[in-house]
């Protein structure tokens, strides 16, 4: 299988100074007093070794400042190791950051045609691929305007649209899929799913696990810039969960010693976190407003968290999902930004979260909640297996069905007419489809 990049004991190295002098007398000064070293040295990576294979999908995982930035920055060629070495196979883009390479007073297709130009393709090639890109950006209306008008989701669909239609032969994405309304996050997952599916390469950086489950073929941990395991997706989202939970404990004692009362109960099987901020109450109300920890099926439920800052912060991340008996997620949400969903948190408070309907079969779940910082690196406090809710048979819940999720299915049995009629019709949509297949190729 050809390899379609290697990183070889690449290693980056950052000098921690006080920067250039900017006149005579400040050098002399530094000179004869001494102070002219550098104040140390920042290793970002070291020996970073991994490789992955052509049509492969790649993930990279670890929290903030475990090196996968820069790794990326290395691998898509801006910058130069200080060790190691770095080989590609065929053209490699990157997707680093929301509208890199962007020149906010240019318009969008400007910018458009400046990213190709200096992604190596001619002006030809760039205008044959601008309608796509307009479209599958949903810009139509604002492609001539100057990116400084834009709003974050639309510098992100701009961004993505751009780097995904350029059909590189590696395609290196890190952390943008985190921004964005459901729908297109949804758009960009079936556009990677066919970047795959045609044979090329992608390196993608995460702090969803679930993404990273979903896309992966294999995935590499970052842990102060060393790699600690290059695996599949579960073992590796295995060790960077163990590694996630490890760091909040060290946190939890140091927090400890400073903060009036830590968060309780750090008892592994059920209860982890720093105590930093705590969730003081889970309550589960049903839709006539009482509290309950049982719901027919289909029903709606509230949830009401109440929440204490034992220290102030000025943002948190919060958690919310619902577990089958078996450790199944049938449901999450999380709210990225509790500052910017709600405004400034009050030292003690209470959040509610509307389920209008939950079309789960009958059975025993969890209530999983969780508190973090906004850069995932640790928890503040995570409550897992805590909270039971029931769900009962109603009058709606079909008794022939198995798994999670409740479903009405109807069944029917096909008369001959309905299938000689289903038959024709498929005959037609091959047909349909053999005479467009040679456009098809060429297309994401």
């Amino acid at each position: 299988m050809t390899v379609a990049l290697r990183v070889e004991s690449v290693s980056k190295r950052f000098n921690i100074g006080q920067g250039r002098p900017s006149t005579l007398k400040e050098s002399l000064i530094r000179v004869f007093s001494g102070r002219c070293r550098t104040d140390g040295v920042l290793w970002a990576l070291r020996d970073v070794c991994f490789s992955v294979e052509k049509g492969r999908t790649l993930g990279i995982i670890g929290h903030n400042g475990a090196g996968k930035s820069t790794l990326l920055r290395l691998l898509c060629g801006l910058g130069r190791p200080s060790g190691g070495r770095i080989h590609r196979t065929g053209y490699v883009s990157g997707l680093l950051e929301l509208g890199s390479g962007f020149h906010p007073e240019m318009t969008g297709m400007e910018n458009v045609m400046t990213a190709g130009i200096l992604n190596g393709l001619t002006r030809r090639q760039v205008l044959d691929r601008t309608d796509e890109i307009i479209s599958f950006a949903e810009l139509e209306g604002s492609i001539d305007l100057p990116l400084r008008t834009y709003s974050t989701g639309m510098y992100l669909r701009l961004s993505f649209s751009t780097a995904i239609h350029f059909d590189p032969d590696t395609l290196l994405i890190d952390e943008v899929l985190a921004v964005g309304d459901a729908r297109f996050q949804q758009k960009c997952m079936d556009r990677l799913n066919g970047f795959r599916k045609r044979g090329k390469t992608l390196i993608l950086v995460s702090h969803s696990t679930e993404q990273i489950r979903s896309l992966c073929d294999e995935v590499v941990v970052l842990e102060e810039g060393r790699v600690v395991i290059q695996a599949d997706p579960e073992n590796a989202v295995q060790c960077y969960n163990d590694l996630m939970r490890r760091r909040t404990e060290r946190r939890a004692g140091q927090v400890s010693k400073k903060v009036a009362r830590p968060c309780p109960a750090m008892d592994r099987g059920s209860r982890l976190g720093t105590g930093e901020a705590t969730i003081e109450t889970v309550e589960m109300v049903d839709e006539q407003g009482w509290g309950t920890d049982t719901l027919q099926s289909g029903h709606g439920l509230t949830i009401l968290l109440g929440y204490r800052l034992v220290q102030p912060l000025s943002d948190l991340v919060v958690l919310l999902g619902i577990y089958s008996e078996t450790g199944v997620k049938c449901f999450e949400t999380v709210v990225p930004s509790a500052a910017e969903a709600f405004g400034p948190l009050d030292e003690e408070g209470s959040l509610r979260c509307e389920l209008p309907a939950l079309p789960l079969l009958p059975g025993r779940y969890y209530i999983v909640v969780g508190l973090y910082p906004p850069d995932w690196s640790y928890t503040y406090d995570y409550h897992w297996q805590m909270h039971v809710l029931h769900v009962e048979s109603s009058h709606v819940t079909p008794s022939s069905v198995s798994g999670v999720v409740s479903v009405r299915p109807t069944w029917h049995l096909m008369t001959k007419v309905e299938r000689r009629s289903r038959g024709k019709m498929w005959s037609n949509i091959k047909s349909i489809h053999m005479k467009r297949s040679p456009k098809v190729v060429s297309e994401m």
